[in-house]
């Protein structure tokens, strides 16, 4: 009886490492994936306005405003998807809003985990033109 215990107790322990060393493989496949995209925050405008990614992507966003502070606040979910569960864009500092302060580079990341169009926009006012400041993330 101790031998088979003793047998079962290796064999979970084996069955555990193994189920950790694909799980950090995965890890490792997605970190080497990320697509960084460059981009500028002016009066009214971001550009890019419109960015496509592939699922599972890890993303990199290195955004600088170039003419006074702005924001950049980006739904978790896509359009018409209902807002519980996981969210499709897994944000590496769990939030969703970020100031973008004049000629300061933000470098905002996260994970396409769904497809779908994810919509973001300034959320510091900067004018009349504000509430046109939008864009938007493809998740293909």
């Amino acid at each position: 009886m101790r031998k088979f215990l003793g047998l079962t107790a290796v064999l979970l322990a084996g069955l555990l490492f193994v189920g950790a060393a694909m799980r950090a493989g995965a890890q490792s496949k997605a970190e080497e994936s990320v697509q960084v995209v460059e981009m500028t925050a002016k009066k009214y405008n971001y550009s890019p306005d419109e960015i496509h990614v592939k699922k599972g992507t890890r993303v990199q966003l290195k955004i600088r405003a170039t003419d006074r502070t702005h924001g950049f606040k980006i739904r978790l979910f896509p359009e018409g998807a209902p807002e519980k569960g996981e969210p499709g864009l897994r944000m590496a500092d769990n939030q969703n809003n970020f100031k973008l302060e004049e000629n300061q580079e933000r470098t905002i990341e996260f994970v396409a985990e769904r497809p779908g169009t994810y919509t973001f926009r300034c959320s510091v006012f900067c004018g009349m033109g504000h509430r046109g400041m939008s864009g938007k993330i493809i998740v293909e």
